[in-house]
């Protein structure tokens, strides 16, 4: 996919942003990404879906905060104007708030590896939202390497016979399927205040809203949890969610997101079923098929059929 305007954050690149490293940045999104889909089934064994996402994004927003206020401002950096609140706040309910509330709700009623396979649709829906928003234009190049990804994706799981559509996994997928499309608009819609401001501080705003704007779904189940207690695993699990899979990745996709259009970064979604898909058969007991390695593959080429760019 290109862009059909310079790319955002032009004349903020240094010579240390290479294509390497970028792809690099969103490979490690991945990784950490996949993991949390079996990490956080070990979180809501111990605490309800929307007490984990309230810790989620009050911890997030606190760190955020926290390190915005140790980092020296980049210059020129302005403040945000009243109608960049109100896109924040927007950004805040489509990127955190429904995304992630449809995430651990489904994930609650679904297995790990299914809702990885559900997420694989992110990119699809990212492509589809640009283009109606005259962001990018679809290359045979973009859509041949996300159908590769896809039917790679796919291959780990449904030979097996791991998708369950029973009445329960079936509202977990579509629960699933709706944050995925709200995390595919966010992704979209994000990069042009990206671009004009600190990624850093806009996370932390769109994190202190979504805090905000959860609170009150997710209170019962921290104050059970204030008189229940959780075991060690289930505040490292708690602990991961907020840090590994939240403030690390978001900040690196952030920083992606002015270096390459947006559907670049979706498509790295299509990795995370063979981390989930590992992960889950290892500590989750699902059955490993030999068809990783084919999948696997795929995934992989569809990635590098998607981002290649041709010599002009």
């Amino acid at each position: 996919m290109t862009d059909q305007s310079p790319p955002a954050g032009a004349g903020r690149h240094t010579a240390a942003d290479s294509p390497l490293l970028v792809h690099g940045v969103l490979l490690t999104v991945a990784l950490l990404f996949g993991a949390n889909y079996v990490v956080a089934k070990f979180a809501i064994r111990e605490l309800t879906p929307l007490a984990l996402v309230v810790l989620r994004t009050s911890g997030t927003a606190a760190i955020l905060f926290a390190v915005s206020a140790l980092t020296p401002r980049r210059r020129g950096s302005q403040q945000f104007t009243r109608s960049e609140f109100r896109e924040l706040f927007l950004y805040s309910l489509l990127g955190a708030s429904i995304n992630q509330i449809c995430f651990l709700e489904g994930l609650s009623r679904t297995t790990a590896t299914n809702a990885a396979v559900m997420f694989v649709c992110v990119p699809l829906m990212t492509l589809g939202f640009a283009v109606m928003l005259g962001r990018e234009k679809a290359t045979w190049n973009g859509v041949t390497g996300i159908v590769i990804g896809l039917v790679g994706a796919l291959i780990l799981i449904v030979p097996e016979g791991d998708l369950d559509f029973s009445s329960s996994a079936t509202f977990g997928n579509i629960l699933l399927l709706i944050g995925g499309a709200a995390f595919g608009l966010y992704l979209v819609l994000t990069r042009p205040i990206l671009a004009r401001h600190d990624p850093l501080r806009v996370m932390s705003w769109v994190f202190l809203f979504s805090a905000l704007t959860v609170l009150p779904f997710g209170i019962g189940g921290i104050i059970k949890l204030g008189s229940t207690g959780m075991s060690n695993v289930g505040w490292a699990s708690a602990a991961y969610v907020v840090v590994g899979a939240t403030v690390f990745p978001y900040l690196l996709n952030s920083w992606a997101l002015v270096r390459v259009t947006a559907s670049v970064v979706a498509v790295y979604i299509l990795l995370q079923p063979v981390v989930a898909g590992t992960l889950g058969r290892i500590f989750l007991g699902e059955s490993f098929g030999p068809n990783t390695a084919l999948a696997a593959t795929l995934v992989v080429v569809g990635v590098l059929i998607s981002t290649w760019r041709p010599n002009r």
